[in-house]
């Protein structure tokens, strides 16, 4: 039999009470978080490339579109590679000094691409980032073709709308 008083077990009721709905509340947030797609924060008008396009010209749609690089993309709008400015900048180096620019984006695109589906969670998109450097992800539908891109900013915004919008909830609550 415990021998505790009766404030001692109604604040132990309270306590139990509290953690119930703290892991109730954690749960609930947990699920919130999963359920921000990158579908909705993701660019739908990226910037992409073509297997047979010269770097030159590569390097200029980087230059207008003042993205950092982008996916390459069959012609089936899979996508294949990808291309980053830095790519560019290293072969039209090359090229200067060599006088000569004969380059296709097939010969310096990068083949181990990290694609992600339009369904995929923010907030595991985030723990991947952590671990691997890419700072686009291109984008797939569940045929595999390209819908739009990723980049490290929208998934940062996407995770301050979230902390703003429980802020705010939480607040109205006690206000």
């Amino acid at each position: 039999m415990s021998y505790f008083s009766l404030t001692e077990r109604l604040s132990l009721w309270q306590i139990t009470k509290l953690q119930t709905k703290l892991k109730i509340n954690k749960a609930k947030r947990a699920r919130a978080m999963n359920s921000i797609k990158v579908k909705d924060y993701m660019t739908h008008r990226a910037v992409s490339f073509s297997v047979h396009m010269t770097v030159s010209e590569a390097s200029e749609r980087l230059l207008i579109s003042h993205q950092t690089g982008g996916p390459v993309l069959d012609e089936h709008k899979h996508v294949v590679g990808f291309l980053s400015e830095q790519d560019c900048l290293e072969r039209m180096l090359e090229d200067t000094y060599q006088n000569e620019s004969h380059y296709k984006v097939v010969d310096i695109m990068r083949t181990d691409v990290l694609a992600i589906d339009e369904e995929h969670s923010v907030l595991d998109l985030a723990q991947t980032m952590l671990t691997n450097k890419p700072k686009i992800y291109p984008v797939v539908d569940s045929s595999k073709r390209l819908v739009g891109v990723i980049t490290r900013s929208d998934v940062l915004r996407a995770i301050d709308q979230h902390h703003h919008a429980i802020y705010e909830q939480g607040h109205r609550r006690f206000v």
